[in-house]
């Protein structure tokens, strides 16, 4: 299975938090022999939002798993 992640938030982009998402999520993906092809790391910005979801479904993963977010706004892809 193909698999890519969004990580979502601009406290990732200045350096205030770290993503430990993505590692904790990708070490537990690749265990059970699936393959992460890409992280992608956004700020909390709609727009930037809508546009990288636009290109990541292009190229169709089997599996798109997102993480943070603009507070209120929520993703849900099947």
């Amino acid at each position: 299975m193909i698999i890519e992640l969004l990580m979502i938030g601009n406290e990732i982009l200045i350096g205030k938090t770290q993503d430990t998402n993505s590692n904790w999520m990708a070490k537990r993906i690749t265990k059970y022999g699936h393959q992460i092809k890409r992280i992608t790391t956004i700020g909390d910005d709609i727009e930037t939002i809508s546009s990288t979801l636009q290109q990541i479904l292009q190229r169709k993963p089997d599996l798109l798993i997102t993480s943070g977010g603009i507070v209120g706004i929520y993703i849900v892809i099947f």
